[in-house]
């Protein structure tokens, strides 16, 4: 039961990680200074 519930947390993080990420990628269109960290963040992940 312990694996469902990790597995639960992770997939919530990841939901509300994709989330933040759209949001912001959504706001400043034209900014690349977050293009560049969502890239950054996606090769260390």
């Amino acid at each position: 039961m312990r694996i469902l519930y990790w597995l639960a947390v992770l997939l919530v993080s990841l939901a509300l990680l994709v989330a933040l990420v759209l949001f912001f990628e959504s706001r400043d269109e034209s900014s690349l200074e977050s293009g560049s960290r969502v890239t950054e963040t996606e090769a260390a992940g």
